[in-house]
């Protein structure tokens, strides 16, 4: 009496890139001044995902910008303003359900300054955002046979998604001047990520925040300076589902809406304070070892399978790597000239594409940054945008179709200019993409039992094998176990090395 087959499931995580989303906002800024505004020097919009919300078909994604204006009045004072708004939009695509996780990031917003009018900036932004969907795929596969079944099986790693949460906290940092200040203009804060450890309970993430600070001196005549920072954080999340043996995989972002300053003096002591608040997005990913069957045969009845396809999303090593780059620009002859600069009020690298090829991963972007200056011909204060175009590349082990998750920061921007019109900026871009490859494949996931395997009509069999044929494919052919091809023929091995009459003896099958 023979033994039922026997079935089983197991999760097996697909990682997809969904369509970009994207959703216009008209953003109405009242400019905080007694003083009519004359012109807007710069507008930086920031932006965060917030939440997500998966549905049938769709998820919701809901978030926030920051619109930070500086302006100058008709009396040539320079001020600021910044604006905040919620924003909404959603993902489609046919592969999100209730089930599914799904996550999304501000890739770019787009700017522009519509009109000024009343002391009221009408600001149109464009805001895109970047998705994925993470499913946990339920595998049915048959997992044991009956006795009369020969089988071929071998240990298969699959990775799932074993759970996912955000996490916040706050930074702290300080920054030390020199001199009296009478107002913070703007504040440009960015995190990146160079280290992230899973372990038992906890994931530790390693990050550096830098922050861009530009601000009005309280002087008589007050004067525009930019202040950089970095440090280093270390940050441990604590995270049940999180073990030595797990991956990990983090987004962290710095809410910029949150971001707060303050301006304090002590005995001669100037310092500005930031409140920089971040938020994590960790995925942990564990490992289920299944032991597949992967061919079979009866040796009593005619059977039939049926397989089933799969996908599994393998999380990799993330590519790291920081490239300097250099580039120059001509303002144009309606561009007032620059006759000294004031400061550098923002940068940013906007990804236009990303490539994995023949090994080697490239970014290609442009470096915008913000320059605010002097004019001495109208003695007046001017600000233009400089675009930089850059290519950045590492070679990496990776070949063929991965999946990549990319941030981008620009860092140590330097700007130079010469003869009023020509400028020169160089600067480090850091480029970290978390990475995935795709395992697809079929497995077994039911077997039929038909006929009888028809009775042989002879004692013996001579089989003539050549080189290079495995037993379990004669043996397959015959309707006999491997076992007692060996046996009968213990010269031979897994794989014949030449060729070989074989004798499978029907009668002793039996016994």
């Amino acid at each position: 009496m023979t033994n039922k087959n026997s079935y089983d499931k197991f999760l097996a995580v697909d990682k997809k890139r969904l369509k970009d989303a994207e959703v216009m906002l008209e953003c109405s800024v009242s400019l905080d001044s007694n003083e009519v505004v004359s012109k807007i020097l710069a507008v930086n919009v920031e932006g965060n995902c917030t939440q997500v919300e998966a549905l049938t078909g769709e998820a919701n994604a809901n978030g926030n910008i920051v619109v930070s204006l500086v302006y100058l009045t008709e009396q040539g004072l320079v001020g600021n303003s910044v604006y905040s708004s919620p924003f909404s939009t959603k993902f489609t695509d046919a592969l999100i359900n209730a089930k599914s996780k799904v996550f999304g990031k501000v890739a770019n917003i787009d700017a522009k300054v519509q009109s000024l009018n009343n002391n009221t900036a009408k600001v149109d932004c464009l805001i895109r955002l970047k998705g994925f969907c993470y499913n946990n795929e339920e595998i049915s596969y048959l997992s044991e046979v009956s006795s009369d079944v020969c089988t071929l099986e071998e240990q298969s790693q699959f990775e799932t998604l074993s759970g996912s949460l955000n996490s916040s906290w706050i930074e702290n940092m300080e920054i030390e001047l020199k001199e009296p200040v009478r107002k913070v203009l703007s504040s440009s804060c960015d995190v990146y990520v160079k280290d992230v450890t899973s372990a038992d309970s906890f994931v530790s993430i390693v990050c550096e925040i830098t922050n861009k600070l530009m601000y009005l001196t309280d002087e008589e005549t007050p004067k525009i300076k930019t202040v950089y920072s970095k440090t280093d954080v270390k940050q441990e999340v604590e995270c049940e589902f999180a073990t030595k043996q797990s991956k990990a995989e983090v987004s962290l972002n710095v809410l910029k809406n949150e971001v707060k300053n303050s301006i304090s003096e002590k005995e001669n002591e100037i310092k500005i304070s930031l409140e920089i608040p971040l938020d994590a997005c960790i995925k942990i990913f564990g490992t289920n070892s299944v032991n597949l069957i992967t061919d079979l045969y009866s040796v009593e009845n005619l059977s039939e399978t049926t397989s089933v396809s799969y996908e599994n999303s393998i999380m990799c090593e993330p590519i790291s790597f920081e490239k300097k780059i250099e580039g120059s620009l001509t303002l144009t002859d309606e561009e007032p000239r620059i006759d000294k600069l004031l400061a550098v009020n923002y940068s940013k690298a906007i990804v236009t594409n990303e490539y994995l090829e023949n090994g080697e991963y490239s970014v290609s972007g442009v470096l915008t940054s913000n320059l605010i200056y002097l004019n001495d011909e109208d003695n007046n204060v001017n600000s233009v945008d400089v675009e930089i175009p850059f290519v950045v590349s590492c070679q990496t082990e990776y070949e063929g179709e991965v999946l990549t998750d990319l941030s981008v920061l620009a860092d140590d921007v330097d700007v130079m200019v010469k003869k009023g019109r020509d400028v020169y900026v160089d600067a480090l871009i850091k480029v970290r993409t978390n990475v995935c490859k795709k395992v697809q494949g079929a497995i077994i996931s039911e077997l039929v039992c038909a006929d009888q395997v028809p009775p042989k009509d002879c004692a013996i069999e001579i089989y003539f094998a050549k080189s290079g044929e495995r037993v379990w494919d004669i043996a397959k052919k015959l309707y006999v176990k491997p076992e007692e091809i060996f046996k009968q023929n213990p010269q031979i091995g897994e794989v014949l090395e030449k060729d070989e009459k074989l004798a499978v003896y029907y009668s002793k099958n039996k016994n």
